[in-house]
């Protein structure tokens, strides 16, 4: 993937912040274009971060373990990539063959985060408006920071990353189309075991099989494949079979695994003979959402898109209530992401935006139904970039 950075450094500048610390994996990679490893899998700020001025001029420090720094310096030549002492011990190829020490090891020991202020320092940050993301970092990290750095500013920058990540670049918008394939083929695949006397684990063992035989991303371990009452509750696949008149339901994605990005789409189907309320059910809900997506184009208020949908069911079942109707989705941990497809959202549809589509309807004890498409808003209208799984199976 490519740096995502100069998106960054403007509204940093927009926002009259000098410059950034960017701790969470995700963003790391969005700003480099690169995943730390041991940072990914911990999910700990201290193992790697980036820290960028709001000037186009100034080079990106990235500060990662010194077992890591090769492969990083190799991936990200346009970065100036910084080493900080850990207890892994990397010695030289000479040392080994002569089994003497070139590079004794001298009592001091160097942390990511003595690393961190100075360069924060190099960069001229010391004393400036500096960003942090808040949403992630544990409060002792952040009580460190304010400690080593009292003349800093800290202001809270994890809106700008959602803010940001909103609307996708022509490589995300690549990358979705190849996820959302792989969803997509994989859940189709599945459906067709979707019959009665089949287990929730048994349709699920297809999708995740079919998936993983990509070689490109991973289920999303929060993937339901649920039936029956199950459908209408969020719980994980079980052993539960399918009974003529269910509801069986489909809610999940995949993930790109260090790439980050993630997919989030939903199917239900009514087996068998189903009660004839739950077709009439099915189809406004289904009808509702088709209408959403005729509308989506840019410049449409989100606000309406919203109305547009729950109107449409809300005439038919008064009952109906639902917060919101959709959301963006980009790079994780999190399905859903600002924007959120509500009442109250005024923000306008944008060329390069990528929603989940969704409306659902859950009945307690009976079963549940999630009618849920990823679509890419295009200059002129939008495009399905979920169509590949059917909505009725025959």
């Amino acid at each position: 993937m490519l740096s995502k950075q100069y998106k960054i450094k403007d509204l940093l500048r927009k926002n009259g912040i000098d410059g950034a610390i960017v701790s969470s994996p995700e963003n790391f990679h969005y700003i480099t274009g690169f995943a730390s490893h041991q940072h990914t899998v911990s999910r700990q700020p201290m193992f790697s971060c980036a820290v960028l001025t709001a000037l186009d001029s100034e080079k990106t420090h990235v500060i990662a373990m010194d077992f890591e720094v090769p492969a990083l310096k190799e991936k990200l030549p346009d970065f100036e990539v910084k080493k900080y002492d850990t207890w892994v011990g990397v010695r030289e190829w000479d040392e080994i063959l002569s089994t003497i020490e070139m590079n004794p090891i001298i009592n001091s020991f160097e942390s990511s985060i003595d690393v961190l202020v100075k360069s924060i320092k190099e960069l001229n940050l010391g004393n400036k408006k500096l960003g942090i993301e808040l949403d992630f970092l544990p409060f002792n990290y952040y009580s460190i920071l304010k400690e080593k750095l009292p003349e800093v500013e800290f202001v809270n920058i994890s809106g700008l990353f959602i803010l940001s990540r909103s609307v996708k670049t022509e490589d995300e918008i690549e990358m979705f189309r190849t996820l959302t394939k792989i969803q997509d083929e994989a859940l189709s695949h599945a459906s067709r075991f979707v019959e009665i006397g089949v287990s929730e684990k048994k349709v699920a063992h297809e999708f995740r099989k079919h998936v993983m035989a990509s070689g490109i991303c991973t289920p999303s371990s929060w993937s339901t494949f649920n039936t029956g009452i199950n459908s209408s509750r969020l719980c994980l696949p079980s052993d539960r079979v399918i009974e003529d008149g269910d509801t069986f339901k489909f809610d999940g994605g995949v993930n790109a695994e260090f790439n980050f990005y993630t997919t989030d789409m939903s199917r239900t189907w009514i087996i068998g003979n189903g009660h004839p309320a739950l077709f009439s059910l099915k189809d406004r809900l289904y009808e509702g959402q088709r209408r959403m997506i005729e509308a989506a184009k840019p410049g449409l208020p989100i606000s309406e898109l919203f109305n547009i949908g729950f109107s449409y069911v809300k005439q038919s079942y008064s009952c109906y209530r639902r917060g919101h109707l959709g959301h963006s989705i980009s790079m994780g941990p999190q399905t859903a992401e600002a924007p959120f497809i509500t009442a109250t959202e005024t923000r306008l549809l944008e060329a390069g935006m990528i929603l989940c589509v969704e409306v659902p309807c859950y009945i307690k004890n009976k079963g549940g139904f999630n009618i849920e498409d990823m679509i890419l808003i295009t200059p002129d209208g939008c495009e399905i970039l979920t169509y590949r799984t059917p909505h009725y199976l025959k």
